[in-house]
Parts: C-alpha cells; structure tokens; sequence
C-alpha cells in the first residue's frame, strides 16, 4: 500500500507474465501468438543454374532437342500463399530457414528425338514390293527421355519443445555423420516387409528427438541425402499412309516406361515414427498403347 499525491491509497501491480512469454524476445506482451506468413521482405528464394541446349536437325531425317540444367536452389520458404508453409522454427530466427528448396534438382536432363527410319518408298531404302512397303515401310521412330536428381530431404516429428506455449516449429537433432546408410542397396528392396533392416535407408543412429524446452538443431532440408533419382524413357512409332485422296490414316505404338523400370520411395523421415529411415514403396512398370487415327 501507498500514498498517492492527493493522500489517497493506491496499489501497485505486478504484471502477470506467462511461462511461454517470458522465455520470448518481448516478454511485456501478453499475447504469445506470432503471424504465420513471412511477410515482405522476409521470404527470399536464389536460383542459380548452368543450362545447355543442343536442338538439331540432321541429315536422314533425324531430329534431336536435348537440355542438360545443372541448378540449385535456396529459400526460407516454399510458398507466398498463406497456410503453404510449415512456419519457421524459431521467428526471430529466420536465418536457420535458408535450405534447399523441396524442387531442388541438382542434375537434370530432357531429351527428344524422332527418325524417319530410312526404309520404305521415298527413303533411302526402297522395298521391292508393294505389301512390304505398306507393312515395314515408312515408319518413324520417337523417344522422350527423362533424367533428374533425387529432392532434399527434410526430418521432422520431433516433439513440441513447449506445448501449448511455442508459437514455432520443432526439429530434431542431427549428430554429425553421414546421413544416409552406408549398406543400403535398391535392389535388395523387402516389398513384403517394408520395416526390414534392408530397407533401411537413413542412418538413424544420428537422429533424436530434443529433450524438453530445446529447440532442435537440424536444417529444414539436406542436399547432401536425397530421394531417389528418375529415370524414364518413353518410345514411339509412328506410320503415317493415305488410302486413295480423300483419306490418311495414323497408325501408332508407344511404350511409356519402356524399359520397365522401377523407382523407390515413400522414405519415412519422422524420427518419432517405428518406421523412421525406411523406404516404404516402389513406383513404376512398362505401359504399352497400340492407337490408329483416321481423317478423311
């Protein structure tokens, strides 16, 4: 109790902090909510690539367009859009958010051709019959071929450093180590039982949950342990033939992933799950479509 100026008695207060605001930057607030969206200028993204083309058209009815991009990618960030983004780990550190984008492919290349298979009336090697020509003359062979790197991959699952309290994200802690596991081999893949140790693809031995009002220390993303790279080529052939004037026909065959081949996925990278390190899928198998177009 005290006595004010005009001998009257006052009280004096104590503000009432909560926990969770007291271990902030502005304690005196009382509110403990931080806006969700980095605001401009807070989201930054850098793109820097080396990209070669090669687009050709050569002798004997051979055309080739190929593209080789050699790229990477860092941001804080993936989306402008609000509710895109996960939410930074700490707000008032936005610096540990600066990591390889999600769509972060080191190695990419594109490639397309066609060939006029030189066989058949009008090419360079003529067939003596009339039914031979119509059946293995004038055709033409096409591919797209797609190559890229693998996408950084990011952990979490790790648990709240203060429930209820904590207006950031969570991370778990990553020991210094390689990441991914040294004995791990693709085409050893367990279908059957993904929890299988061959299927285990991360070193586990370097993750941990962070004990109770820690923040981790692992980055949002790692360049140097990705997902599995893509490798897929899809072929063509195509005939093109007119029946009388009035009429053309397209017949076509296309094998899409022609090669068969198969790509994991589904790396589970929540520390907290019985699964963690594992690789829980395979993609992929050959598609074959046979099609015949007529104009008239």
């Amino acid at each position: 109790m005290g006595a004010s100026l005009f001998g009257k008695s006052s009280r004096s207060f104590a503000a009432r902090v909560p926990v969770a605001g007291a271990l902030r930057q502005f304690p005196q607030l009382s509110g403990i909510n931080t806006i969700s969206p980095y605001a401009a200028p807070l989201g930054f993204s850098h793109y820097h690539s080396l990209q070669i083309t090669l687009d050709r058209q050569l002798r004997k009815g051979l055309t080739v367009y190929a593209n080789y991009v050699w790229s990477k990618v860092l941001s804080n960030t993936e989306s402008s859009f609000l509710g895109d983004n996960a939410g930074p780990l700490d707000y008032y550190n936005l610096r540990l958010e600066k990591t390889p984008a999600s769509f972060d492919l080191p190695h990419m290349i594109k490639a397309y051709f066609q060939w006029d298979i030189p066989v058949g009336k009008g090419r360079a090697l003529a067939l003596p019959h009339r039914v031979l020509d119509a059946v293995l003359g004038g055709w033409s062979l096409s591919g797209i071929l797609n190559y890229y790197s693998g996408s950084p991959l990011g952990f979490g699952g790790a648990s709240n450093p203060m429930p209820n309290g904590w207006n950031g994200g969570q991370r778990p802690n990553v020991a210094p180590g390689p990441m991914k596991n040294a004995s791990f081999d693709g085409s050893r893949f367990n279908f059957a039982d993904i929890a299988a140790p061959e299927n285990t693809y991360v070193n586990k031995a370097l993750f941990s949950d962070p004990p109770p009002l820690t923040l981790g220390n692992a980055a949002v993303r790692y360049g140097r342990i990705r997902g599995f790279r893509t490798r897929n080529e899809d072929f063509g052939l195509l005939k093109n033939f007119r029946l009388r004037e009035r009429w053309r026909y397209q017949v076509r065959a296309e094998f899409l992933n022609a090669f068969n081949r198969h790509t994991l996925g589904g790396i589970n990278t929540t520390v907290t799950s019985p699964l963690f390190g594992q690789v829980t899928s395979v993609s992929g198998n050959r598609t074959v479509q046979v099609g015949m177009r007529m104009d008239f």
